[in-house]
């Protein structure tokens, strides 16, 4: 029996797993007799992976399971490929702001993560935010239900998404320059039609580490040691939201900088195919 397969018959592994992945596009990595690593985003009838119960989790765990990612976007319906590309049927998008570093910078990380924090704090977000560390680095979530129905009526949720991240980012890059001393840090908006994440609890494809997540008040406290798959600590409270609590900042990031629709017709034709986009952001994971 692999550790991979032991993690994840965990049942407080498979309840933050399921938690996150309901109603996402699951990617998988898969790690075949030669030990490489195989990537899979449909099943054997060609439809998108879904985990919607614990049922479905465990015909995944079939040994050679590695690490679970899922869409930044929620949808109504997914049932075809193609109503991931359907704007109209992205019910929520996670704003995410993709910190790119490496362990061995742990502390720098920290800090990057908490001026964003610091700066959604002022604009009165404090329970919907939350930290996740991924491996190398970390992301930085707004919990997709702290937006308002009433604003993602107004806005479709992408480009909400993509606004607030962009805004922020344009707001603290000075100070995201001074928290990365050695300069090897950077902040990216990933916001995407592709884009998808290390789930809560994933194990990393290659590091022998587990992606954990942690509240504002958790980030002082953080090191390495949080993140190995024999003894992590992870705060199940990313759930937390406040309805309605990252409305204003959605509202002034959607007027000053507008939404990845106006990008999205600009390069329709040079955008690449999901999978490779996918497989390239996986690649920098």
């Amino acid at each position: 029996m692999s550790t991979a397969y032991r993690h994840y018959s965990r049942q407080d592994v498979k309840r933050e797993i399921l938690d996150f992945c309901r109603g996402r596009w699951v990617a998988l990595h898969y790690v075949d007799s030669k030990g490489n690593l195989i990537f899979k985003r449909y099943s054997n009838e060609k439809k998108p992976i879904k985990i919607e119960g614990e049922s479905d989790l465990d015909a995944l765990n079939n040994g050679a399971l590695k690490s679970i990612y899922a869409t930044i976007n929620i949808y109504e319906v997914l049932q075809e490929v193609e109503d991931a590309y359907n704007l109209e049927n992205i019910v929520y998008c996670t704003p995410t702001w993709d910190i790119d570093s490496e362990l061995v910078n742990w502390r720098e990380t920290i800090q990057v993560a908490r001026e964003i924090l610091y700066f959604l704090g002022k604009w009165g977000i404090k329970v919907s935010a939350y930290v996740k560390w991924s491996g190398n680095g970390c992301h930085v979530h707004i919990n997709e239900r702290s937006i308002s129905e009433s604003i993602r009526e107004k806005y479709n949720p992408l480009d909400i998404a993509y606004a607030i991240v962009e805004y922020v980012k344009s707001k603290i890059s000075s100070k995201i320059a001074e928290s990365s001393s050695s300069g090897k840090i950077s902040v990216e908006n990933k916001i995407d039609l592709a884009r998808v994440f290390t789930c809560p609890l994933s194990l990393h494809r290659e590091l022998n580490a587990v992606c954990i997540c942690m509240r504002i008040e958790d980030i002082e406290k953080f090191r390495p040691d949080w993140i190995n798959p024999q003894d992590f600590i992870h705060n199940p409270n990313w759930r937390e939201f406040k309805d309605g609590e990252a409305d204003i900042l959605a509202e002034k990031a959607y007027k000053t900088i507008g939404g990845y629709l106006f990008k999205l017709r600009k390069r329709r034709r040079k955008t690449k195919p999901l999978d490779e986009q996918i497989l390239e952001w996986l690649r920098k994971e």
